[in-house]
């Protein structure tokens, strides 16, 4: 006999119970006082002028890695900009073999996400790093630092900065062969 939960799987005791645990934890996440004061934010919910936003696929051009900042074929294929108050903008950036950033740091640091290929990164005074798809980088605020592709193999991070004094990054000078090829 069909009923109006066809689309509900039962799938034993343990996922009852994390059904409950979630919908009680739901139910604290909805109240507003409870909320407020455990992270200290506005109500957004209260305030019909503030958006949700959703970037498309696509909608946002492809743009070529400058070469005052890169060695190499480098695509920058822009995720987020910086919506005040938040201070976090993000990119998708892939490196053809032999690509890389130039020595370079950040006010408030950057984590890099890599998605895909075999990359390096290497702070000033570190040894060049190979990394890999699930790999999580992050450099610490002001530490000079450059990434990019392996010699042989494209690499794609997801790179994350935050904006201080309206500045997110300071470019330096480029990684030269010799450095790279450390």
């Amino acid at each position: 006999m069909a009923s109006s939960n066809d689309h509900y799987i039962d799938c034993g005791p343990a996922m009852r119970r994390r059904r409950h645990f979630i919908a009680t934890g739901l139910g604290l996440a909805a109240a507003p006082s409870l909320t407020q004061i455990a992270v200290g934010a506005p109500l957004y919910q209260h305030h019909p002028e503030v958006r949700m936003e959703i970037k498309r696929i696509g909608s946002q051009p492809s743009g070529k890695g400058p070469a005052d900042w890169f060695t190499g074929a480098v695509r920058i294929d822009p995720l987020f900009q910086i919506h005040a108050p938040a201070r976090a903008a993000g990119a998708s950036v892939t490196f053809e073999p032999g690509a890389r950033t130039a020595w370079h740091t950040h006010p408030l640091g950057q984590t890099l996400i890599i998605t895909a290929g075999c990359g390096w990164v290497q702070r000033e005074g570190g040894p060049v790093e190979e990394v890999h798809p699930g790999d999580v980088v992050w450099f610490p605020p002001g530490v000079k630092h450059w990434h990019g592709a392996a010699p042989t193999t494209a690499m794609t991070h997801i790179a994350i900065q935050e904006q201080l004094d309206g500045k997110v990054v300071d470019w330096l000078e480029h990684v030269s062969d010799e450095q790279y090829c450390k």
